[in-house]
Formats: structure tokens, sequence, C-alpha cells
């Protein structure tokens, strides 16, 4: 059996570890979200695919992702953009952060 000290111990290892690598994280309560990009394209082509959608500036034609992203639960929800850091171009498979409070926040590349 395992006493109640050590069942102490392992609680405050396993939280302090939790807590450590939230303060590397993006706020979850101000709406950062861990996603993945499922999709890259024109902003006409793939607006209608996403749950959510965020706009592209410059029309149809201007450059658009789409993420998906856990919410609670085990079902995803997509949100489609076409903001992210300047220099970067998301793709496929890509690892970013998307803020599903706040349309104009860029997506973040992780």
């Amino acid at each position: 059996m395992i006493s109640k000290g050590r069942v102490a111990m392992l609680w405050a290892l396993a939280l302090g570890g939790c807590t450590a690598l939230d303060a590397h994280s993006f706020d979850h309560a101000e709406g950062w979200r861990a996603a993945q990009v499922v999709s890259v394209g024109q902003a006409g082509d793939l607006a209608g695919t996403a749950d959510r959608d965020c706009g592209a500036d410059g029309g149809a034609t201007a450059r658009y992702a789409v993420v998906r992203y856990r919410n609670g639960g085990v079902h995803t929800r997509s949100l489609g953009t076409g903001r992210w850091p300047a220099g970067s171009e998301p793709k496929v498979g890509d690892a970013v952060h998307v803020n599903i409070l706040d349309c104009t926040a860029p997506l973040a590349l992780r």
C-alpha cells in the first residue's frame, strides 16, 4: 500500500509538471487553442468548409488556411483564416495556435 505522503508527493510532482508546461503555452482563457492545419488554398474555395470563417484580407483569391482544434470534449471544430505572421506560410499538418475568440489574431506557428 502506498502511504499518504507518497501520494501527496506524486500529486505535487504531477501538478508541478502541468504548471511548468502551461507557463510556456498560450492562454486558454484568452481563447488560444492548439490546432493543426488541415487545408491551405484560396479563401473562395475553402471558407465554406470551416465551421467558423474568420476571413482573409484580399478577397476570394487570398491565401487561406483551415485549422482543426479541440474546445473541450472529444469533437473538433474548424476555423478558417487568412491571417498568419508575415513571412510564414502554413502547410497542411503544421501545428499552430489559433485564437477562437479573436478573429483578427493571426495564427501562431508552433
